[in-house]
């Protein structure tokens, strides 16, 4: 788990060229989820997700697209990043908090400062809320180089665990 106060300053980080952010609309809910899906196909603890996981996901009462930042290349996702505001946790714990949630680049788009790009506008969405924090999840083992990201933007480790796998063998 990493941690960044919002009250410090955000870097600035451009869009690259050729892309652009856009309001999310619900007729784009299917497309940014399969691109979100997609980007993480490398990923070590990717489940295979079901029609249901997306009913779920696009019912939750936390969900505000207002916040997301999706970035596209012409009709094609390339790249979001999906904040969350969870406000029984932070009424909970009396924090302030965002969660940049799915911060995912798809292959063609990947080294060119995407991630970046939408992390700072997420960040600044999120102060412009009146949030003071943001967190975020990270595979600190990911193949993408995202902690490096993370840490460049201000990031900090707050909390470090550990998971292991073992094949389940089925007799």
């Amino acid at each position: 788990m990493m941690l960044r106060d919002l009250s410090e300053p955000i870097p600035d980080r451009p869009m690259p060229a050729g892309l652009e952010v856009r309001p999310v609309e619900a007729a784009d809910h299917r497309r940014i989820w399969d691109a979100d899906v997609e980007a993480f196909l490398d990923h070590w603890a990717r489940a295979e997700p079901t029609e249901a996981d997306f009913q779920r996901w696009f019912a939750l009462p936390e969900l505000d697209t207002g916040l997301w930042q999706v970035s596209w290349d012409g009709d094609e996702v390339a790249g979001c990043v999906m904040p969350f505001i969870y406000p029984d946790e932070n009424e909970r714990f009396g924090l302030t908090r965002g969660w940049l949630e799915h911060i995912s680049v798809r292959r063609p788009w990947r080294r060119r400062g995407l991630a970046s790009a939408l992390i700072v506008r997420a960040m600044r969405t999120l102060r412009d809320r009146g949030l003071t924090e943001a967190a975020l999840g990270v595979d600190a083992e990911n193949l993408t180089g995202a902690l490096r990201i993370y840490e460049a933007l201000g990031f900090r480790r707050a909390r470090t665990g550990v998971s292991y796998r073992k094949p389940l063998v089925v007799d």
